[in-house]
């Protein structure tokens, strides 16, 4: 038997990747709902197509531009298509994809250790311990990943903290808006339009997060009684030291940092991970090794965030000039972010 801890996006798609080659797999979420509660803007790049299919029951929106600020400049960019996802029908598409597959969901399941080669849960309805024999245990369970820290695999773990509000306004429908600068430091600030009339509006940073949000709405002409519900949760940074294997132990997506640092995004990483993850576990070979490639791409937005962070607000100014110039604008239209070289 294969333990996945946690029934989110990446959980779920390797469940389904792993019961497709005849695995015995049980995933095990600690929630009573599979894709609540919503902790990300749900925006990906077209480069998720490559990897799974997205039905149009879960795109909420397309975006073919984006508008990048700072303090004192702008500039409007083309992009190739983005998608704004439903994350709940989207994750719960993903679990249903694994239980076709063959793979079990136990709901309401919290991860509390592992013992003798089993992994220990609280069953939260009736508060008794279960324990299950495992072959393999795989933590998709978070940022926060108890399945590290019950191995000790949870060194080398930084985080910036994001706040997001669903908001009622007037937006543009086929753009996105992101903020560089003081207004959010070390991070960035995002307006993502889900209509005309609704968008995700939200930002990340490291300290002081609830302080800029505040900030953030008041900037953008928004008042607390716009908000329809607000969103929220930790975002992992990319770091190449974080162990994501021990003996039959393995950690994927967020609970492993497969996340983007120069946006945040971890959809995509993490479900190439899974991708891996599966291949390794069926076809017996190295994770750690298979995973080099997608860890080079993760180092290289790291290098680009860490660049940034150094940015004063007329550095952020100048680069938006440089942005401008019509051969710049022209790699943004043609490339996807996902892969920045």
């Amino acid at each position: 038997m294969i333990v996945i801890i946690g029934a989110g996006p990446i959980g779920c798609f390797v469940a389904s990747l792993l019961a497709k080659e005849g695995k015995k797999v049980c995933v095990y979420e600690e929630h009573d709902i599979i894709g609540e509660p919503v902790q990300c803007t749900g925006i990906v790049t077209g480069k998720i197509k490559e990897i799974i299919k997205i039905k149009k029951e879960f795109i909420v929106n397309k975006l073919s531009k984006v508008k990048v600020h700072s303090l004192n400049n702008s500039v409007e960019l083309e992009l190739s298509e983005e998608l704004v996802l439903d994350r709940m029908k989207f994750d719960q598409y993903l679990a249903k994809k694994a239980v076709y597959s063959g793979a079990r969901i136990v709901l309401n399941h919290k991860f509390t250790g592992i013992e003798e080669g089993k992994a220990v849960f609280l069953d939260k309805r009736n508060n008794k311990t279960v324990k299950v024999k495992a072959e393999k245990i795989i933590g998709a369970d978070g940022p926060l990943s108890s399945v590290a820290k019950s191995v000790n695999m949870f060194e080398n773990r930084e985080f910036y903290t994001g706040i997001q509000a669903r908001v009622s306004g007037k937006f543009d429908s086929n753009c996105y808006e992101t903020y560089f600068g003081s207004t959010c430091p070390d991070f960035f600030g995002w307006v993502v339009a889900e209509s005309n009339d609704t968008a995700r509006v939200g930002v990340a940073c490291k300290s002081y997060p609830r302080q800029y949000f505040k900030e953030f709405l008041r900037l953008r002409g928004l008042k607390e009684e716009d908000i329809i519900e607000k969103q929220g949760g930790l975002i992992p940074v990319y770091n190449k030291n974080i162990e994501v294997q021990k003996d039959n132990i393995f950690l994927v997506g967020d609970a492993a940092g497969h996340v983007k640092a120069t946006t945040g995004g971890g959809l995509v990483p993490g479900l190439k991970a899974a991708k891996i993850l599966a291949d390794c576990i069926v076809n017996n070979k190295d994770y750690k090794k298979e995973l080099k490639q997608l860890e080079r791409e993760l180092w290289i937005h790291l290098k680009i965030r860490q660049v940034l962070n150094n940015f004063s607000d007329k550095d952020y100014d100048k680069l938006i000039d440089l942005v401008s110039k019509d051969k710049i604008k022209e790699i943004f239209k043609k490339h996807s972010r996902d892969s920045p070289f």
